[in-house]
């Protein structure tokens, strides 16, 4: 918890930025998080999950490059 008197914006200023190639897709009913590179390849970046086996799942290893078609 942060109290400041320093605007929200300008102190996560920079996460915001960072988001801006960030995308959130619904792959066999998983949510994940894919970053959008400056090649065009799609990289897995987070999962989301309540099931812990999908973590073992090797399809959604994070840094895993992905072709959504």
């Amino acid at each position: 918890m942060l109290y400041t008197i320093i605007p929200f914006e300008l102190i996560f200023s920079v996460q915001n930025e960072q988001k801006l190639n960030y995308t959130s897709v619904n792959i066999n009913n998983k949510v994940i998080l894919i970053e959008k590179g400056e090649d065009g390849n799609l990289k897995i970046s987070r999962l989301y999950s309540t099931d812990p086996s999908d973590y073992l799942n090797s399809k959604y290893t994070p840094g895993k490059i992905i072709n959504i078609q």
